[in-house]
């Protein structure tokens, strides 16, 4: 009938346009992390702070973060990403989060919330900051935010030659953010900047569970190193794998025998995505990424233990 056959016209229509508004997912480096676009024809023209955007987000069940890229201008938008929460599928998140971002208001006149953020210690221009901070922004950020994340410059040492990086989006706890950083951005940065001799991630403070019952929680580890020679070269011998934490370097041979110190980190069941390792004698800070895959029988651990070297002469030893 014509009835039908119009109810049946809008239902078409109706789904037509509801994909065509529909936010566009893609998939990350980062298995918990998805980034998120807005249609074409929308993209420029929302009406809606960076916070509200965020909040509204982090109330759907299942979003454990959320990461707005910066506006480059009065109600731009450019894309959002989004970190799950353990156990939470990604089949069963995204429509609930497409939904979210759909009830963000469009084309209802500019909100003035949303503003340009401007770095009140911008670098003195000519300065090293100020080449480091252009390499950031024209070889460096475009192909991290075409991956869902990005970096932000939070201090030049310049005694040290040392770059350091806040990882924000889908660069956070990704399991390739180490050579990101050592194979990535180190070399560009020292191509256009011969200065720079090192690039680390800034290290997060995390809020703790006031039980400490929280067994995903992200560890802080005090490493204090032992004299501990005989027992690194009888786990080695035994077959615990030796993991460096730069990128790219084998610890074994020559490289091995140095490491002299070790100290010891049970998880006893905990599986945090990040372990936070800072010494207090040598001031070495570093971050172990997902421990617990270092522990696994499928990717050839047959011993439960794990070392993971921070500095030419300190491990620290993890096991289950």
């Amino acid at each position: 009938s014509q009835a039908a056959a119009s109810a049946n016209a809008a239902a078409v229509a109706a789904s037509s346009m509801a994909t065509e508004h529909t936010w566009i997912h893609q998939n990350t480096p980062n298995p918990e992390v998805r980034k998120f676009e807005p249609p074409a024809e929308q993209r420029g023209k929302f009406a809606v702070s960076s916070l509200a955007v965020r909040d509204t987000l982090l109330a759907v069940e299942g979003v454990q973060d959320v990461f707005v890229a910066q506006p480059t201008d009065v109600g731009t938008l450019p894309w959002i990403s989004v970190t799950r929460t353990a156990a939470t599928s990604w089949e069963a998140l995204v429509p609930s989060v497409q939904a979210a971002l759909g009830t963000i208001p469009v084309d209802a006149g500019l909100n003035q919330d949303i503003k340009v953020e401007v770095d009140a210690n911008e670098a003195e221009a000519g300065s090293i900051e100020a080449e480091i901070e252009e390499v950031l922004t024209h070889r460096v950020r475009p192909a991290v935010q075409a991956d869902g994340g990005d970096v932000e410059l939070v201090k030049w040492d310049e005694e040290e030659g040392q770059v350091i990086l806040k990882l924000q989006g889908a660069c956070r706890g990704c399991p390739q953010s180490a050579v990101t950083l050592q194979e990535g951005i180190l070399r560009t940065l020292q191509h256009f900047v011969p200065a720079v001799k090192t690039v680390v991630a800034e290290e997060e403070e995390i809020i703790h569970n006031a039980t400490g019952a929280d067994p995903t929680a992200d560890i802080h580890w005090v490493h204090d190193g032992q004299p501990d020679a005989a027992g690194i070269k009888e786990l080695s011998a035994g077959g615990t794998p030796f993991f460096s934490t730069f990128a790219g370097m084998k610890v074994e041979g020559p490289r091995l025998r140095r490491v002299q110190f070790s100290s010891r980190l049970q998880l006893d069941g905990r599986t945090p995505e990040h372990v936070f390792v800072s010494c207090p004698e040598c001031k070495v800070r570093r971050t172990i990424e997902d421990p617990n895959d270092l522990l696994k029988k499928n990717k050839g651990n047959t011993t439960g233990d794990a070392a993971v070297v921070i500095c030419p002469s300190c491990c620290v030893v993890i096991s289950r």
